[in-house]
């Protein structure tokens, strides 16, 4: 009895661990270690996740407790593996014949090998998403092209620092290093003008405003331990590429007469394109399932255009970050049922586009200066859009999670 119930629970728990290790919520963590933990015969589950405890407790048939910790110490995002084990969750609810753990067991295993895109078309897709977000960000194609190299040579060097299994710090640190190293020989070899718009578009491959985002929606939903270690965590890998940009800025020091690069191209049309394939790009290296691809890249598109018309009739970026949040939210939360998918494989790189990453990159270079009052004044901007963004999501998710309560999914 008790072998089976460990089965069960060790089945349970490394679903779990998968959803949060690879970007899920910790919600959605907690939700699919319960469903399955029932689905395979488990008494009276509960959970509880924060971004690096995973818990789960369960009774047998007898009375008696059992519980399962695991510490999480490695995070990143693939998106596919969290399809992938909420699809096999609800599958569970609706078959409950299937009373295996081995078997489920084997299933969570075959979804953690499954290696989607090769590392080769990883860095091609960096580097298109380096390319796109200069041209959207106003930069000329002489700029584009050289986010396009860097952007490739960006995710050559992090594949190769991977296999020493560096911590998430020490990766940051590198990235940092890389791009500014790299844009500061591009404008030294006389290929650009600036660095600005360079950095600030291979730079949004890196800088922490997903986790920023999902640790204000946290906080919001009241999930007070997750959000603010989220947060801790997103302000470290920032400290962290603030520190690689500064060994670039050592060598290549930019002008102190700098004027800020965040400039999005009003064209509608080619904003909409480019914003399109920059939001499919990182669907592309964050893994998401090939179905879904289209569908994220339509929705960055979409959210981009709606943060672009808002933003030329208000006073600030982020009445336009929350809109264009909102329309977002809103496209994926109802594409998710309709295809029995998380809307976070949608939203994650949905709201690429909205997050400040130029923000934070103008933030880390003023604070490299020692320029305080400038610092802060891009900081806050930055921290004003991220908040808009995780509002509006926030106020999407609840909604549709109160209809679900209400009207639960088939």
């Amino acid at each position: 009895m008790y072998t089976r119930v460990d089965e069960v629970l060790d089945t349970a728990l490394e679903s779990g661990l998968m959803i949060l290790k690879n970007g899920g919520e910790t919600y959605r963590s907690e939700e699919a270690m319960i469903s399955i933990a029932t689905s395979l015969g488990a008494q009276r589950p509960s959970a509880f996740v924060t971004p690096t405890v995973v818990m789960l407790t369960c009774f047998d048939t007898a009375g008696h407790s059992h519980t399962r910790i695991q510490r999480v110490t490695e995070r990143t995002i693939n998106l596919g593996i969290v399809a992938r084990v909420n699809a096999l969750a609800r599958r569970l609810k609706t078959r409950p014949h299937v009373r295996s753990p081995a078997l489920v067991a084997s299933i969570l295993d075959r979804i953690q090998r499954a290696r989607l895109y090769t590392p080769a078309k990883v860095v091609f897709a960096t580097a298109l998403s380096g390319f796109c977000f200069s041209l959207l960000f106003r930069g000329t194609l002489r700029e584009a092209a050289a986010s396009f190299v860097i952007g490739a040579v960006l995710r050559t060097v992090l594949f190769l620092v991977s296999r020493l299994k560096p911590s998430s710090f020490v990766s940051a640190v590198t990235g940092g290093a890389v791009i500014s190293l790299c844009s500061g020989l591009a404008v030294w070899g006389g290929c650009i003008q600036s660095t600005g718009n360079v950095s600030i578009a291979v730079l949004m491959a890196l800088v922490p405003g997903v986790a920023i985002v999902n640790a204000i929606r946290d906080i919001i939903a009241g999930d007070l331990v997750a959000g603010s270690a989220r947060l801790l965590d997103a302000f470290v890998t920032a400290a962290a590429l603030s520190i690689g940009a500064a060994f670039g800025l050592v060598l290549f020091p930019v002008e102190k007469a700098y004027t800020s690069a965040i400039l999005a191209r009003p064209e509608l049309v080619p904003a909409f394109i480019l914003a399109f394939f920059a939001s499919g790009a990182f669907a592309y290296f964050y893994y998401s399932l090939r179905r879904d691809l289209f569908w994220s890249a339509l929705f960055g598109a979409f959210g981009w255009i709606v943060y672009l018309i808002v933003s030329s009739f208000s006073v600030g970026p982020a009445a336009g970050s929350f809109a264009g949040a909102l329309a977002v939210g809103l496209c994926s939360e109802l594409v998710s049922r309709i295809f029995g998918k998380p809307a976070t494989v949608y939203i994650v790189p949905g709201i690429i586009p909205l997050v400040p990453g130029g923000g934070m990159y103008e933030t880390m270079l003023y604070s490299v200066w020692g320029n305080r009052a400038a610092a802060s004044a891009a900081g806050f901007s930055t921290l004003s859009a991220a908040f808009a963004i995780a509002v509006a999501l926030a106020l999407v998710s609840s909604f549709f999670r109160l209809l679900d309560r209400r009207l639960p999914r088939q």
